[in-house]
């Protein structure tokens, strides 16, 4: 798990969010803050783009929901990291992130 790179994200399976947590845990510098923020935003995306589709679909409002606040707390620990630097509330965010998934 190399925190220098970044890392393409496929998904936001509870693989690939452990992943990025433990990325995040490691994360100390300015640089890997910006690689974090980078793997955020294409989770972000992944899940933005999944919402939307679930919404055309007519997919139960729950499923939606649990969607959207999955995101949030992608979305939240992209901003921790962006922020401040906070990579102990950024894991929070992720941790009950995979809890969703």
């Amino acid at each position: 798990m190399n925190v220098d790179d970044i890392h393409s994200i496929e998904d936001y399976s509870p693989q690939t969010l452990r992943e990025l947590i433990g990325r995040v845990e490691k994360s100390s510098t300015f640089e890997h803050m910006i690689y974090r923020e980078s793997e955020l935003d294409e989770v972000w995306r992944l899940l933005d783009n999944d919402i939307v589709a679930a919404a055309r679909q007519g997919s139960n409002v729950r499923e939606v929901q649990n969607l959207a606040a999955l995101r949030n707390l992608i979305v939240e620990a992209h901003d921790f990291i962006g922020n401040d630097s906070n990579t102990e509330d950024a894991r929070d965010r992720l941790l009950k992130a995979v809890e969703l998934v």
